[in-house]
């Protein structure tokens, strides 16, 4: 029987907290550290790094869960973003895994994270740009074995246990359809014969000692996507508020003044700040090139659909754009036909007045 000898099993929980963090303020107001960066030992580029590193603090928990115990972290990122990860260790049989991940799954942290974050709002407070702590949650759960009894090549160890493995990444602990097995583990990721990487729309399994690269940006994607359902629920929101606008009948405006001139600076606004706050969410973390964590990154791009996020935002950003000039337009047209009115009540003035003299 194949054993863990060592390994974690790690819970992220990413949340919205407002638009912006001053990331030198956290670290002024609470003991924190930046990330640190991304190791070379994957022949890693230098620009493959965060633009800006978020800080990592240790929270305290006395909450023992799963009947062990366990290590809660919080990143935050300078984007308006916190991570919550929850940390066991790992030591039984493989075979044990699914159930683990199970229990481990049906557990209620979503709760606990959500504390856990409205503490640290609490503390550093003065470091975010309109807090606000969004309603969404995201999150995603990473299987970490670092070293199992009997040591194994990937390839063997992915042919060994591939029944294992594909209910751990489905919290199942009931035998999968081949059909399942086959779409769960269907991106197997490796660089050395001794390491693998299998992730799915919600869990990953990492089989490395060196795993804290792939770890980091598994945790990152899990933010983005949090952000990516956080602007499309924003927009969507705005977009509905403004859509009665279009069909409401315009009143006839005073040649200088504005109607809608609030909405019409609201919706400019609106479309420079989440365009902002797109580019940089994807500027955050650098992944140029056909090399392993970029692999890692594309394969876990496509489960969690990113791109498909992305087209929607950028879809509804062009109708707030569409909605800004629609309104512009009605406007300036409005106005125009005003002028042309006074213009020509002014020449029937003049036109008349010669005769009224008389």
């Amino acid at each position: 029987m194949t054993h863990i000898f060592q390994g974690q099993a790690v819970a992220l929980f990413a949340f919205d907290i407002g638009y912006e963090v001053a990331l030198e303020k956290v670290s002024a107001l609470l003991s924190s550290m930046p990330a640190p960066p991304l190791s070379r030992k994957k022949q890693t580029p230098n620009y493959l790094q965060y633009t800006k590193p978020p800080q990592v603090l240790t929270l305290e928990n006395t909450v023992t869960l799963l009947d062990q115990p366990v290590q809660v972290q919080a990143t935050v990122f300078d984007f308006g973003a916190v991570s919550i990860a929850y940390r066991w260790a790992l030591k039984l049989p493989l075979a044990q895994l699914p159930s683990f991940s199970q229990r481990l799954y049906g557990t209620n942290l979503e709760a606990q994270a959500r504390e856990q974050v409205q503490r640290l709002m609490e503390k550093i407070h003065p470091a975010i740009e309109r807090p606000e702590l969004s309603v969404l949650v995201e999150d995603y759960y990473v299987f970490v074995i670092e070293t199992l009894g009997e040591p194994l090549k990937a390839e063997n160890f992915l042919a060994q246990h591939r029944t294992t493995l594909a209910q751990v990444l489905r919290f199942d602990t009931q035998p999968l359809s081949s059909s399942q097995c086959e779409e769960v583990l269907s991106q197997p990721i490796s660089y050395y014969e001794t390491d693998l990487v299998l992730v799915d729309w919600n869990a990953a399994l990492i089989y490395d000692r060196d795993y804290f690269d792939t770890l980091n940006v598994l945790e990152f994607l899990n933010v983005e996507l949090l952000e990516a359902r956080y602007i499309d629920a924003q927009l969507d929101k705005r977009i509905g508020a403004y859509e009665g606008l279009i069909k409401r009948r315009l009143e006839w405006p005073i040649p200088l003044r504005t109607p809608y001139r609030q909405t019409i600076e609201e919706l400019a606004e609106l479309r420079i700040e989440y365009s902002l706050l797109s580019e940089r969410i994807d500027n955050a973390l650098k992944l140029i090139g056909d090399i392993y964590l970029a692999r890692v990154h594309t394969a876990v791009t496509e489960r969690f659909y990113l791109r498909e996020w992305e087209a929607a935002i950028a879809q509804k950003l062009d109708i707030i754009a569409n909605l800004y000039q629609l309104l512009t337009d009605r406007v300036s047209a409005a106005q125009g036909q005003t002028l042309e009115l006074v213009i020509i009540l002014l020449i029937l003035f003049e036109i008349i007045m010669p005769f009224i003299r008389r």
